[in-house]
């Protein structure tokens, strides 16, 4: 598969997970069927992502339903020990297989705070560089048994120690990546944007002598047999949605991004279609269909974790909209500017959409030739 597509594997489910009676609630059963219709659709993996829930426990409490699919599992640097999570790394490959990635994430001073990790942001990449050059020292040594009377002991099943896929669009997170990360993400946003993005992160690459084995970008999918149905469901989203929830989401966001600064009523978006929405919306309408198109089959939308990017500074509710060949000229295109080889892809409900990807979307991904990186 040239086109590295992954799932994602998360608790926040549902068929509009952001609304109260559109959220599904844990259920292990429903998380194991997910599990398996990602296994069973051809998709090579799926981002275990953070929530309220432990991934790598998540990924665990699944794996074994399933046979193929590779297991992307965030993990904050520092927050666990790295010989711990090397001693988990190879428990669960002893029982699953060579199947195991992380998700290596530098953390919210919000999130690190709960760990009592006081450090900024930017120290914290020099804290995630150690730690993951760490992790892997003990990743790659094993872990023999201490008893002795049965010697055994756990053994790496990758040579080059467990894969880390990983982001970083500052200055200062972009030369983080560039020592750390071997896939490169990004959220998935205009062709001409991620081809100047990727471009500073694999010159950055460069200069380290390294080279990532992909580039990737997060994004949700609606696809449907034509461009039609499937902007006729996309747009569902906002309908069900209704104005005033959405007027509700972004009013908390927008007070949370500006400290308080601007509301919905005073915000000045950066952009004439960005501030367009909020026209709209100020004047309790949704914005129509069109005016959420940002290129070709590339939409703004919402997801369980964002809602309507009114920053224009990449969101993951950015969608695909449209027919399998639509979506796919748009991926091709991705590919050939950009370098673009994986994608992160979301859908609701998750089940649904992922079943809709693989009968649809998955095959034409698989004709999409490698991507050139460095000029190649």
């Amino acid at each position: 598969m040239a086109i590295k597509a992954l799932w994602y594997l998360s608790m926040a489910d549902g068929d509009y997970p952001w609304m109260a009676n559109g959220f599904y609630g844990v259920d292990l059963a429903r998380y194991r069927r997910l599990a398996q219709t990602i296994d069973r659709g051809g998709f090579y993996g799926a981002l275990v992502a953070t929530w309220p829930n432990d991934p790598l426990v998540s990924a665990s409490a699944v794996a074994g339903a399933t046979e193929r699919m590779k297991f992307l599992v965030a993990e904050y640097a520092g927050m666990t020990s790295p010989k711990l999570l090397a001693e988990q790394a190879l428990t669960f490959e002893a029982y699953y297989g060579d199947r195991l990635l992380f998700n290596h994430i530098n953390g919210r001073d919000e999130r690190a705070r709960t760990y009592a990790i006081t450090t900024g942001a930017d120290d914290r990449y020099q804290v995630g560089e150690d730690y993951w050059k760490a992790f892997q020292a003990a990743y790659l040594a094993g872990n023999p048994s201490l008893f002795p009377n049965t010697r055994f002991g756990l053994e790496p099943k990758q040579p080059r120690g467990v894969p880390l896929w990983g982001t970083g669009e500052s200055p200062a997170g972009v030369q983080h990546a560039s020592k750390v990360v071997d896939v490169y993400l990004l959220m998935l946003r205009e062709v001409e944007v991620m081809a100047g993005k990727f471009g500073r992160a694999v010159a950055a690459a460069a200069g380290q002598q390294r080279r990532f084995d992909d580039l990737g970008a997060l994004a949700s999918v609606t696809v449907r047999p034509t461009a039609a149905e499937a902007g006729k469901h996309f747009y569902r989203l906002f309908e069900r949605t209704g104005v005033e929830l959405l007027k509700a989401k972004l009013e908390e966001v927008i007070g949370r991004r500006t400290q308080g600064e601007f509301n919905l009523a005073t915000y000045q978006a950066p952009d004439a279609q960005r501030q367009e929405w909020l026209g709209y919306l100020r004047q309790n309408k949704l914005p129509p269909l069109g005016a959420l198109r940002l290129e070709h089959n590339l939409y703004a939308g919402m997801t369980a974790w964002s809602s309507l990017d009114v920053f224009g500074t990449g969101s993951s509710a950015a969608y695909l909209v449209g027919s399998p060949e639509g979506i796919a000229q748009d991926i091709e295109r991705y590919h050939q500017r950009s370098g673009l080889s994986a994608l992160i892809l979301s859908g609701w409900p998750l089940i649904d959409e992922a079943r809709h990807v693989a009968d649809l979307l998955l095959p034409r991904l698989n004709e999409i030739g490698p991507a050139p990186l460095e000029g190649e």
